[in-house]
């Protein structure tokens, strides 16, 4: 609390340590830079117009420090290039006197609110820079660290492993980043979405073809698991394999040998096979809608991602990670936070990132509000 008013000082200090804050006065700007000296401080109530300078000089030496204190500017009068000064400096809020005691209360309950918000972004950027560092993903959902623990495991086994979670949960980053662990790290790690691939064209992309094989066949092409010989073949959304393609995909896993359509002559590979599925296999083996000897040969291991939903913690930091690839500068401010964390995120991280991208490229300042994000737009 600085402020030239020495009893209106000492009232709001007593006031808000009744309130449970623990308060530092000064009547004076050499008395505010000793103390933020001396410590970095929640919340900053700031007299514009002080004996020995202006708050602005105090706010501005907080920003210079690098320090989170928000700050709440009071002033005798309405001088707008003053206001409008502090502003631009990153003060949250201004009132003017007289002022009732209960909204000074109030606005240092809502200043130290966005402190909070802001230390915790602060500290999770430090850890998921770590995570990050490690795996390449971003998590603060115990399930999923879990998995990431289990990786030094699971990656230099060998065996197949099963990624089951909903689209846009991030199946494809921890396939990579089983590759990564694994001895076959600087090796090919090879994608292909089976979703929506006719049965002719998936063995073609599989295994490959000889030259005119077929019309349009101009030259050899090599399938997948050859590409990806000794080295990993995410196989996403297997479910979609047809029940006639899934034996051949077996027979495969089985000998480590195959050919070419159109070729007769063997071809022996030795590729780790990660797949991905959005729904549960040993359900749709029980249907009949998968063959369950091939279930048997690529669930070595099955990990499961919890849908962004279920997992709250981890908006926040993915957000965070979003913003540095994509905000040029810009920031999300507390009620923008809030904001996404209260949507349900039905599209999953892939959604999150649209969202944060799109409000990056049409957000009017540098500080995204809750309407620049899109939340149902039909562009996403």
């Amino acid at each position: 609390m600085v402020d030239d008013e020495e009893a209106f000082a000492d009232l709001i200090a007593s006031m808000l340590d009744e309130a449970g804050y623990e308060v530092s006065v000064t009547y004076h700007v050499a008395g505010a830079l000793r103390l933020i000296g001396e410590r970095e401080f929640d919340v900053a109530l700031l007299d514009l117009d002080l004996p020995d300078g202006t708050g602005a000089e105090i706010l501005r030496k907080m920003k210079d420090d690098g320090a989170l204190t928000e700050a709440v500017m009071l002033t005798g009068n309405r001088d707008v290039p003053a206001v409008v000064e502090v502003m631009k400096l990153g003060a949250s809020d201004y009132l003017v006197k007289p002022v009732p005691l209960g909204e000074i209360e109030v606005a240092v309950a809502r200043a130290r609110e966005r402190y909070r918000l802001r230390t915790e972004n602060r500290a999770l950027k430090a850890r998921l820079e770590r995570h990050e560092a490690r795996t390449g993903i971003v998590t603060e959902d115990p399930d999923f660290l879990h998995i990431i623990e289990s990786l030094a495991q699971v990656a230099p086994s060998d065996l197949p492993v099963v990624i089951q979670g909903e689209s846009g949960t991030g199946k494809q980053m921890l396939a990579l980043a089983i590759h990564d662990a694994s001895h076959h790290k600087m090796e090919p790690f090879v994608v292909f979405d089976c979703a929506g691939v006719e049965e002719e064209a998936l063995e073609r992309e599989l295994f490959g073809y000889e030259r005119g094989v077929f019309a349009g066949a101009v030259e050899r092409k090599p399938g997948l698991f050859e590409v990806a010989d000794r080295g990993t073949l995410f196989l996403d959304e297997i479910e979609s394999l047809t029940l006639a393609a899934q034996p051949r995909l077996l027979r495969v896993l089985e000998t480590g040998e195959y050919s070419r359509l159109g070729s007769s002559r063997v071809i022996r590979v030795r590729t780790r096979l990660v797949c991905g599925s959005s729904r549960d296999l040993s359900a749709l083996v029980a249907r009949g809608a998968f063959n369950q000897d091939l279930h048997y040969r690529i669930n070595g291991v099955t990990l499961k991602i919890k849908p962004l939903r279920e997992r709250p913690g981890d908006v926040l930091p993915l957000a965070l990670h979003f913003m540095r690839a994509h905000a040029l500068g810009r920031s999300l401010s507390p009620r923008a936070l809030e904001a996404l964390k209260a949507y349900p995120w039905p599209g999953n991280v892939r959604e999150l990132e649209m969202v944060i991208r799109r409000a990056c490229a049409f957000a009017e300042g540098d500080v995204i509000e809750p309407r620049d994000l899109p939340f149902g737009s039909p562009a996403l």
